[in-house]
């Protein structure tokens, strides 16, 4: 994927999930999409670009790993870029992100947290979901064909 073909599936979209992947490939300069990853929080920050960008904590723990295991420095760097980031909000999981994620593993047999993380933007409204998972397309877009599944191909 290009950045232009990233734009352009974006579209009109002013609410994208970005999963933990996403947010792996924008630290690791070493990753295949990094500069798609780049590219991407770029937009979310400008407030001039109407793009908004979401994550869910269950990716917040994903990705805080990493940093706690690699000491404190790495800890307080993530912690303050998934704090504070400009345009980047976090999504909570409450009981009905639970229920909406044992439907999607019910009925298409994600992974729990992949179902929570969706279905964190699901019920936040999100257009577009960023995601390494080529898998959430293929089994969601039949059941949810508004959304636009970003399929950033992310490996180091």
């Amino acid at each position: 994927m290009s950045i232009a073909t990233l734009d352009g599936a974006l579209g009109d979209s002013q609410r994208v999930l970005v999963d933990s992947s996403a947010i792996i490939a924008l630290h690791t300069s070493t990753d295949r999409v990094h500069a798609l990853a780049e590219h991407l929080f770029s937009r979310i920050q400008d407030s001039d670009d109407s793009l908004v960008g979401y994550y869910s904590v269950v990716s917040a723990a994903e990705v805080l790993v990493r940093p706690i295991r690699s000491g404190p420095n790495d800890y307080a760097y993530m912690h303050a870029f998934l704090r504070s980031f400009p345009n980047l909000h976090e999504l909570p999981v409450d009981f009905e992100v639970a229920l909406q994620a044992a439907n999607l593993r019910a009925a298409h047999n994600l992974r729990t947290p992949d179902a929570m993380i969706v279905a964190s933007g699901l019920l936040a409204g999100v257009e577009s979901i960023a995601t390494g998972d080529e898998s959430w397309g293929r089994r969601l877009q039949p059941m949810f064909p508004g959304f636009t599944w970003l399929y950033l191909p992310s490996h180091v």
